[in-house]
């Protein structure tokens, strides 16, 4: 419940309810009070209004400001939540870096730089391993859980080892591309 009380200036006697409400949550309370605490409400304005044209008046105002908090929450706890899924959505970029390096790296949708990455002098390097690593889009987010546990050099020679140990089955089955690139024509398994 709160309450909007007055007493005229000078004056000895009790203050006097003139407008009082009761909120479903403390929350519409509280987004009421904290509009009048930071200044966006006057609170002298508001017992004026109050006695000018009844509490009816400040029930719309009080109505518009609890709904603009509720909303101002609901657009809070969205967004919390797009960071939490953006967070587990995990991209493979293969990049030019600075000085004529190849760049291959892991980096989350919340994110704006790579939480991961390898460099290549050479781009047929890069692109070999980009050849393996683009069909294990769903073992991404495990990949930098490794490299977060165990760093991000262990990760780099996890991922060449299981890179080398497919283009060695691919190549054994028959499905393999030759040359430097031997998974440029795979298509996973």
């Amino acid at each position: 419940m709160l309450d909007l009380l007055v007493q005229p200036r000078g004056s000895h006697a009790e203050p006097v309810v003139i407008w009082s409400r009761g909120f479903a949550d403390e929350d519409g309370r509280d987004a009421l009070l904290n509009a009048v605490s930071e200044g966006e409400l006057d609170i002298t304005f508001l017992g004026r209004l109050t006695m000018m044209f009844g509490g009816a008046a400040l029930d719309d105002l009080a109505k518009a400001r609890v709904a603009a908090a509720v909303a101002e929450h609901a657009e809070a706890l969205e967004a919390e939540a797009k960071r939490a899924r953006d967070r587990l959505i995990v991209n493979l970029y293969a990049r030019e870096g600075k000085y004529g390096r190849h760049l291959l790296e892991l980096q989350r949708k919340s994110s704006g730089e790579a939480d991961w990455s390898i460099r290549y002098d050479r781009a047929i390097e890069r692109d070999r391993l980009c050849d393996w690593m683009r069909w294990q889009k769903d073992r991404f987010l495990a990949f930098l859980d490794h490299a977060a546990e165990h760093g991000g050099e262990s990760l780099a020679r996890m991922l060449v080892d299981e890179m080398f140990a497919t283009e060695r089955r691919v190549k054994k089955e028959g499905r393999g591309a030759g040359g430097m690139r031997p998974l440029r024509m795979w298509r996973g398994d």
